[in-house]
């Protein structure tokens, strides 16, 4: 049989800890609500919150699987155990477990010895507090608590009754950064310091194309169709492992007429390799550049020699992947669809693309709209 008991606190005014749910009068603390079910000997209660209501339902839903022989109890697990077991489980790439790993590391600092179900809101907002003391930005606390939410969520209803992030109200506010971009006019001189070879076209590729480094890496002259102009983008290559692309999704990448040539003059000088080369090559004994310092360590020294400084006019540093920001700026600019421009960069929707270029796309809509001063003749 399940009822339903409230837990009061040490100063509430009724001078019990436990009460049943008819018998609130003189409580003034606003109490913890508990279903609690008795097999036996053996007493089990699960904490379903402070809101009468949904007290109520929980009791209901509870006495429904008692009715039909159906209830497990919540079992015990301390957060630690429980963590490891989910990250040996978890069926993911392992760039994303390790960053997982390192979330529910700082989690495990914060409360690990504590057991699952007895998690509560505050063991979430010391988590969040530490990780500030840390001196991490919003946007990766933020990072580390999804990580955790994906981990507490697999424990619901096996090992707590629900998670406590559900009842977090103020998470990490992201300030919304501006994302660093190359100028028109620096971009004849960053490329005439440039010396030629590998770096310089896979640099001009990623400037003309929006690509992502790590499509551009994997990429072999079968993925290359100069007569159709389109390049096939279905492998990504990053921290020396070749996996799909980032959104597990391929797609073609139309191509203009100057990178049709940049390309095919590249292929050319390459010695014309078969399908399976690489279009971009690396000294590696894997055959591929080998990641983003060599990339980047080529692309500051043509910058410094440039006379182009590391960060842009937002204050922004300035990476390889501002190639890829240079691009959906100017393709907006021009008036470029948003739709194609989602299409182009891989983005699973248009949303992402507004979200992360719509200031640049909302600036030339404001334009746009001043040319209509004066065209109704009143």
């Amino acid at each position: 049989m399940a009822s339903l008991q409230a837990r009061h606190s040490r100063r509430c005014a009724s001078g019990k800890p436990w009460t049943p749910l008819a018998a609130l009068d003189g409580c003034n603390c606003g109490p913890t609500f508990y279903v609690v079910v008795r097999e036996g000997p053996k007493v089990n209660r699960e904490r379903v919150g402070k809101g009468r209501r949904d007290a109520e339902r929980a009791l209901t839903q509870i006495q429904a699987q008692v009715d039909k022989d159906e209830y497990v109890a919540v079992a015990n697990i301390r957060f630690r155990d429980w963590a490891d077991r989910w990250l040996e489980d978890l069926e993911c790439e392992e760039t994303t477990k390790r960053s997982y790993r390192q979330s529910i590391g700082y989690a495990k600092d914060a409360f690990g010895h504590t057991i699952v179900r007895q998690l509560r809101k505050r063991h979430v907002s010391t988590f969040l507090a530490d990780l500030k003391e840390r001196g991490l930005s919003a946007s990766t606390r933020n990072r580390h608590l999804r990580a955790l939410n994906s981990c507490l969520n697999e424990a619901v209803p096996e090992y707590a009754a629900r998670n406590p992030i559900a009842d977090l109200k103020n998470r990490p506010r992201p300030t919304k950064r501006e994302r660093a971009y190359f100028e028109k006019d620096e971009l004849p001189h960053l490329f005439a310091a440039f010396p030629h070879g590998v770096y310089r076209v896979l640099c001009e590729v990623a400037l003309k194309t929006g690509m992502r480094q790590g499509e551009l890496l994997a990429l072999t002259w079968a993925d290359v169709d100069l007569s159709e102009a389109l390049i096939r983008v279905h492998r990504n290559y990053t921290d020396g492992v070749l996996k799909d692309p980032k959104t597990h999704e391929s797609r073609d990448v139309d191509l203009t007429a100057d990178v049709v040539e940049l390309l095919g003059r590249w292929w050319g000088e390459l010695e014309h390799p078969g399908d399976d080369g690489l279009v971009f090559p690396g000294g590696s004994r894997s055959g591929y550049i080998p990641g983003s310092n060599v990339i980047c360590r080529q692309l500051y020294r043509a910058m410094q020699a440039a006379g182009i400084p590391r960060e842009d006019k937002t204050g922004e540093k300035r990476t390889f992947h501002s190639f890829r920001h240079t691009y959906a700026k100017f393709a907006l600019e021009t008036r470029r669809p948003l739709f194609w421009l989602s299409g182009q960069l891989g983005h699973s929707s248009t949303r992402v693309t507004t979200d992360i270029y719509g200031h640049w796309e909302r600036a030339e809509r404001k334009r746009e709209a001043q040319k209509m001063a004066g065209v109704f003749g009143v």
